[in-house]
């Protein structure tokens, strides 16, 4: 029985990939739906580090879609797969934002001291492509990560001994930014005048 669910899946996972890594054998219009039908959960879940993180799709424009990805309200990355009709098939193409420091955000190398996924990216991408077009849940097993920023504070956030935020001071996870702020507020105070009603040693100047 299980010998027949592998052929079954091995059959359709050769029917949806191409001959070359990248390409499908399947219409452009249906690609494209698959896309949008994309497993977000499972790449969230594989991908994730210590800071919370949602993604969120675009519509479909100009055969590409755009994912945006948020946390505590921020994009903080974004990325696009663009496919082109080829043959009876399609080829997707992989999109990433240029990093400020070089190369392109995400590629393997570069440090984020709140990285928002593992490294590197594109291999991930890929994996969302194949899982949509072959309609089967994401899988990030094979993937290989190389950002340990990533894998100690997604450690610490599964834990539950440490909270991470987009906006923490550096050098401090979310509750110590958060006491920091609290602190500091209190300090500089909140600019109410808490004066009024209170008793006055001279009240209206007269004697």
């Amino acid at each position: 029985m299980r010998k027949t669910g592998f052929l079954i899946g091995a059959t359709a996972l050769l029917a949806a990939c191409g001959s070359e890594p990248g390409t499908y054998a399947v219409p452009l219009p249906e690609a494209l739906a698959r896309l949008e039908k994309a497993d977000l959960d499972g790449f969230r879940m594989a991908r994730q580090c210590g800071i919370l993180i949602h993604l969120r799709a675009s519509s479909p424009r100009d055969n590409a879609i755009t994912w945006h990805v948020t946390s505590s309200g921020q994009e903080v990355l974004s990325f696009t797969v663009r496919l082109a009709a080829e043959g009876d098939g399609i080829r997707s193409a992989i999109e990433v934002p240029a990093d400020p420091k070089g190369g392109e955000m995400y590629g393997g190398k570069q440090f984020y001291p709140r990285p928002a996924v593992n490294q590197p990216l594109r291999p991930a991408i890929q994996e969302l492509i194949d899982a949509a077009i072959a309609q089967r849940p994401y899988d990030g097993e094979h993937l290989k990560n190389t950002d340990q920023v990533c894998d100690v504070q997604r450690g610490g956030l599964e834990s539950g001994a440490f909270t991470w935020g987009v906006n923490d001071r550096p050098g401090m996870d979310a509750r110590q930014s958060a006491r920091a702020d609290a602190a500091e507020a209190a300090q500089a105070g909140d600019g109410f005048d808490n004066s009024y009603g209170r008793p006055m040693d001279n009240p209206g100047g007269v004697d």
